[in-house]
């Protein structure tokens, strides 16, 4: 009986080892990182390069924003001239780009923790299957949102939004190198590029992963690095711009490094260093100030010339010319019909001096008057530059299991 009972658990027993024998022969070739995981956190640096060229929407060889004046139509009217002139004279580039120069707002990085992610209605879960054999990669499948810059093609207005993601495709892993590699499925949309060179790094005590990559699909110059074609239509990003930080102080255009930077809008005053003599706006007089210089410059019978000797003819120049009329009685008038005399106090003759109009706003009900004030422009047409684009993401994850 004895004999028996120990046969019996010797064949128990054997099949213990057999069993425990299966399962270390069941070995994960991708380690830690086969399972499930959470997106924790994500920085995004992304980089665009203004192109143009032959066969790209939107091209140019110059991209300039343009804002225009708010009264022009309505000076036009009540003066009588034609609106598309007035408005073609008074419009104010405020800024351009040309090709090889970084796209407005860029580079830029958006960095998100777990609680910005959550914040902004981005979720992203990965699963990694393992390799089948050392030979063959693994599969990978990404669900959730994702945050993405998309732009209003009519407007050129840039705008976040957080679209689902469904992608699915192989993946290796190198562990002596840490490289990951990525090859989306080529039959079914996909939002992650292909990459050849990612970095990971992965601990699986503490749950923790990490994938980093650079995103070039979408890069007319770095693509081949990861696909074989360029497809212009479907590849190219457009980059966008339709507004403008404004100061919250003064109201005018300005950059984003300014510390009194507001919220981005299209209406502003123009605000520069070179109009410190109207408090530094644009204002309607400072602008027939300027515009009678460009009209005297090429007056062939009587050119403006340097008349403060500093080398350059500048509405400095005009000023002074403005002030030897009014000296001489001459009663002369700008382009748009303003008097030199409202434009320059002359009565220091030893010291012409521009009056400065900003303390108000231009209105055209001051037309009669020859008043002047601040002149408001706005961006009607915002301005979309074809690009290059580069992100370098870094991704964190936290294991769901």
């Amino acid at each position: 009986m004895n004999s028996k009972l120990f046969k019996t658990f010797s064949l128990l027993l054997g099949g213990m080892i057999v069993f425990s024998a299966c399962k270390e022969d069941a070995v994960v070739i991708y380690g830690d990182v086969v399972g499930t995981w959470n997106l924790s956190a994500l920085t995004g640096t992304y980089e665009r390069k203004v192109v143009t060229g032959s066969g790209i929407e939107h091209s140019a060889d110059s991209y300039d924003l343009v804002a225009t004046w708010d009264d022009a139509a309505g000076f036009a009217a009540a003066t009588g001239n034609d609106a598309a002139f007035i408005t073609g004279a008074t419009n104010q580039t405020l800024a351009k780009w040309a090709a090889g120069m970084n796209a407005p707002g860029f580079p830029t990085t958006n960095v998100l923790d777990a609680a910005s992610l959550a914040a902004l209605g981005i979720v992203m879960k990965g699963v990694f299957d393992d390799a089948p054999s050392n030979d063959k990669p693994g599969t990978y499948k990404i669900t959730g949102t994702y945050p993405s810059i998309r732009l209003n093609t009519e407007t050129c207005t840039p705008y976040l939004t957080v679209p689902q993601i469904n992608d699915q495709g192989n993946y290796t892993l190198n562990f002596d190198t840490g490289v990951i590699t990525l090859s989306p499925a080529t039959d079914l949309e996909q939002v992650l590029p292909p990459f050849p060179d990612g970095k990971f790094t992965i601990d699986g005590d503490a749950g923790k992963l990490t994938i980093d990559f650079l995103d070039r699909d979408n890069s007319s110059s770095r693509y081949s690095e990861v696909m074989a074609a360029w497809n212009e239509s479907a590849d190219r990003v457009i980059s966008g711009l339709s507004q403008l930080p404004v100061n919250t102080v003064g109201g005018f255009y300005t950059s984003p490094l300014d510390p009194d930077a507001g919220d981005v809008a299209s209406s502003a005053y123009i605000y520069q260093a070179a109009l410190a003599s109207w408090g530094g706006y644009l204002t309607w007089y400072a602008y027939n100030v300027i515009a009678e210089t460009s009209v005297k410059v090429a007056d062939v019978k009587n050119p403006l010339t340097d008349l403060d000797g500093d080398g350059s003819i500048t509405p400095v120049d005009m000023v002074v010319y403005m002030h030897a009329d009014n000296l001489a009685s001459g009663g002369s008038v700008s382009s748009f019909g303003i008097p030199y005399a409202m434009l320059v106090d002359s009565s220091n003759p030893a010291a012409p001096a521009a009056v400065n109009d900003s303390a108000t706003d231009f209105a055209l009900a001051g037309l009669a008057t020859a008043s002047g004030g601040k002149m408001k422009f706005t961006i009607l047409n915002g301005l979309c530059m074809p690009v290059d684009e580069t992100i370098e993401f870094k991704s964190q994850w936290t294991s769901a299991e």
